[in-house]
């Protein structure tokens, strides 16, 4: 049997990168990842997860960006969003409804009843959503 000294393994549904770019509006949108620093995504792209809502309203670029993986959390609406919506992201890196060929993020805990409210999402990162038949 092995004998282990530490664990490789973090447990944090966190991590901090730099910002890549000036972010603004960056509070609790998501962020993809690009030469090893966060951007706002491609509308529909994978991202990495996405940041609290205690950053601040504009992150300069090289400041560290506190981002979400995993778990439950709060991310900013770009539309009017229904509870167990599967959820990606736009270009400003907020909350809309998946649709074919876009990166699923989440999927949504709580209404959000227009654009710039708050929506409960699980972040689960579930892959590409596919075309319906």
């Amino acid at each position: 049997m092995a004998t282990y000294l530490g664990s490789s393994i973090n447990e944090s549904p966190t991590i901090v990168l730099p910002a890549g770019d000036k972010l603004e509006n960056a509070r609790a949108i998501a962020l993809a990842i690009k030469d090893g620093a966060v951007i706002k995504p491609e509308a529909g792209a994978h991202v990495i997860g996405i940041s609290l809502i205690e950053t601040d309203e504009t992150v300069d670029k090289g400041n560290d960006v506190d981002i979400q993986i995993k778990d439950i959390g709060k991310w900013v609406a770009g539309e009017e969003i229904t509870v167990g919506t599967e959820l990606a992201a736009d270009a400003e890196g907020r909350a809309v409804p998946a649709k074919a060929g876009d990166f699923i993020v989440g999927v949504a805990l709580s209404n959000a009843s227009e654009a710039g409210t708050w929506v409960k999402v699980q972040i689960i990162k579930a892959g590409y959503k596919p075309a319906t038949a």
